[in-house]
């Protein structure tokens, strides 16, 4: 190999050879896996993704969680994410035993892609080779991604950061067809990996740049067109996820964020700290962690070399360019701080709540540590002029950061220590899972679970347990679910995870639940008088059976129309409800007064994620009941025949059923899928005719 060819080879070898080592317990030794949301939220869903594409089936619908949720809404889920789609393929591929390890991959290799994007970036800044690789490991072993590691979007949505103010360092010196497409895309892949958190703070760290470009006279007004048209430009390529998202938002408790946000949230301001004393806070031992603060966000390390760095070329560099960027540091230090300063604070609470509910000023910590990186690259630049010594002080810092870093609570866990769950076990109990599964598929389709006083992993890890609850643990749960869960756990209205503490209301007989799991004995009440029965002790908690559940779908013969939500809930929530004999119905229904539905039955023939069919026959026209969440979508036929399905007991399915027998088909059909999918596209043939337009570019200025 020729010694130029070697020379450009060297450092990404160099960066994947420290993401290898930072990453190397979690992928070359076994029992070792990244923590928390990880493999409690992202792998479950990961899973059933990967398992309904294995059967040839699009992942829209999770049957499992809160009686049902729409799974291509929440862009959590990464549905529409290039490289999620490769990874699942991948890991069914391979058998599909490997999904997590393939995952973790996914994050490892997201990671040396921020690595290589900000050396570019550093390139473009101007850097020498070694300052430019130092910037480079700064950033990618620096605070953000040793400590958000659990973040599957946010650790994948940071990777594209540094490219993305790279295509707006090169359009500064003028329109770029191939630049603006570059910009656009990079900022799309961003909202597809699905942290929201994290697309407000890139998109907002944009705008920063180009204002920031424009006030120190590096750049023309005229930049803030383009990177707006790019902005624009995002939004249309990844248009399959953003509108069905603002759609659920708009339907799920996220329209509420603000309320429990208070006055924004941010880093406390003891996270400052950890620049020079990682550990100060007991961080890496969660077992003697006494802080009220996430230990995640009490991590802000970039090296005592890199910061020693940045500090001098802030006091030392006389260029605007390396101003501009001592100013991106404390802007974004500011920020990340939230409303740990007098100033977070003022300009949270002055926004307007639909502004609120998009804003984690935690994760501008992505910003602040890029801004280090680059400024810690410029001070190596500046003072480090011989490539020996620039290159010796990469070593230092790469062996800095990998030392005080990797291997933290944060980054990696034991599964001796914590088993986690998985398709065949629960907190590492066979026994556990299987003996629950026999239980629920005693019916068909399973009955739900609901629990008190246990792991919120049930609610979590439903889609890879295959044990449905009526619980759940996600931003976007939808409003309506929630609303019935308040009829029997203590909560407000932005909750997402809310534990029985009510066990014989009987809307819990309506949801379908006919167990409930505990660690410890219920208590509330004699559990004749709430129509419970203990059955068993199961590793770890106990198991008790609700004795009358009612079915998943049956008719009855009165409906109390209501004229909204708002009402429906008030009677939901009402002693006199009685779901057995009753539906709370939003709109008019026509049923014939005192016929007796006795003889009525339904019948269940398919129940699959995105279909159920049933065969209905009765004496006389009656009202069907489902405790099967509703949302734009779904479509119901009757004997062939489209039906309006109305809400029904505040978050569910129902129908106006004829009287004899009939066939009852509903299905799940977003038609918002099929536009917001030709937008997509649409965008994406626009961007491969700009790309190969891509030459031309208009004068600097």
């Amino acid at each position: 190999m020729s010694r130029l060819k070697l020379t450009t080879v060297i450092p990404y070898a160099i960066l994947l050879a420290e993401v290898l080592v930072f990453y190397r317990h979690v992928l070359f030794y076994d029992g070792f896996v990244i923590p928390w949301d990880l493999r409690y939220d992202h792998f479950p869903i990961a899973s059933f993704m990967a398992e309904s594409l294995g059967r040839g089936e699009l992942p829209l619908w999770d049957p499992f969680t809160y009686c049902g949720r729409p799974l291509y809404a929440n862009m959590q889920a990464q549905l529409f994410y290039p490289p999620t789609v490769v990874t699942l393929l991948v890991s069914n591929w391979s058998g599909g035993e490997n999904l997590l390890y393939v995952l973790e991959w996914q994050i490892v290799l997201h990671v040396f892609l921020a690595g290589i994007f900000t050396f570019w970036l550093m390139r473009e800044i101007g850097a020498a080779q070694p300052a430019a690789l130092l910037g480079a490991s700064v950033y990618q072993l620096g605070c953000f991604f040793t400590s958000q590691a659990q973040h599957l979007g946010g650790m994948d949505g940071a990777a594209w950061l540094p490219l993305a103010w790279l295509s707006i360092l090169k359009l500064r010196d003028g329109w770029s067809a191939r630049w603006m497409a570059c910009l656009a895309a990079c900022l799309s892949m961003v909202i597809l990996a699905g942290l929201p958190s994290l697309v407000a703070v890139v998109f907002l760290s944009c705008g920063l740049l180009a204002a920031a470009l424009v006030v120190f006279r590096l750049a023309p007004v005229k930049l803030f067109t383009r990177v707006a048209g790019a902005l624009a430009g995002a939004v249309f390529l990844a248009a399959a996820q953003v509108l069905p998202t603002v759609e659920l938002t708009w339907l799920s408790v996220a329209q509420y964020r603000s309320d429990w946000l208070g006055t924004g949230g941010g880093l406390p301001l003891e996270s400052l700290v950890s620049l020079v004393a990682p550990n100060y806070y007991g961080i890496f031992d969660l077992t003697t962690y006494t802080q009220p603060s996430d230990p995640t966000f009490l991590y802000v390390y970039s090296s005592i070399a890199g910061l020693v760095l940045a500090v001098a070329a802030a006091l030392f560099g006389k260029d605007r360019q390396t101003r501009m960027f001592a100013l991106l540091v404390f802007v974004s230090a500011l920020w990340m701080l939230g409303d740990s300063t007098p100033i977070g604070k003022a300009v949270f609470v002055s926004l307007p709540s639909f502004i609120q509910i998009g804003l984690h000023p935690e994760f501008a910590l992505a910003p602040f540590a890029l801004s280090m990186a680059i400024l810690a690259g410029l001070g190596a630049h500046l003072f480090l002029k011989r490539p020996a010594v620039g290159y010796t002080a990469v070593a230092v810092v790469a062996l800095d950061l990998i030392l005080v870093g990797s291997g933290r609570p944060m980054n990696e866990s034991s599964t001796r220590v914590e088993p986690g769950v998985h398709d065949d076990h629960f907190d590492g109990s066979r026994e556990l899972l299987a003996s629950l599964r026999a239980s629920v598929n005693q019916d068909f389709p399973p009955s739900r679970i609901d629990t008190v006083d246990d792991s919120l992993n049930w609610a979590m890890c439903s889609p890879i347990t295959r044990v449905p609850t009526a619980n759940g643990n996600d931003p976007f749960a939808l409003e309506r679910i929630i609303q019935v869960r308040l009829a029997f756990c203590d909560g407000e209205r932005w909750g997402r995870y809310y534990e029985v503490t009510n066990p014989g209301s009987p809307v819990l007989d309506l949801l379908n639940v006919r167990f409930l799991l505990s660690r410890n004995a219920l208590r509330s009440a004699p559990l004749d008088e709430i129509g419970l029965t203990y059955v068993r002790d199961l590793p770890g908690r106990q198991l008790y059976e609700n004795r009358e559940p009612l079915p998943r779908f049956f008719l009855v013969d009165r409906v109390r129309e209501v004229a909204g939500m708002a009402e429906a809930v008030r009677w939901l929530h009402s002693e006199e409800f009685d779901p057995r004999g009753e539906a709370i119905v939003e709109g008019e229904v026509s049923l014939p007064d005192g016929k007796d539905l006795s003889a009525g039955t339904v019948t269940l023939q398919t129940y699959a994620a995105r279909e159920i069919v049933l065969d209905v026959d009765s004496p006389a026209p009656g009202f069907l009941v489902t405790s099967e969440a509703h949302y734009p979508g779904w479509r119901a036929f009757v004997d062939g025949r489209e039906q309006q399905i109305p809400y029904t007991n505040v978050a569910f399915r129902g129908l106006e059923i004829p009287a004899g027998r009939h066939r009852v088909v509903m299905r799940f059909e977003p038609s918002i899928l099929g536009y917001s999918v030709a937008l997509s596209a649409l965008a994406w043939v626009l961007l491969v005719a700009l790309l190969l337009w891509g030459g031309k570019r208009e004068p600097r200025g």
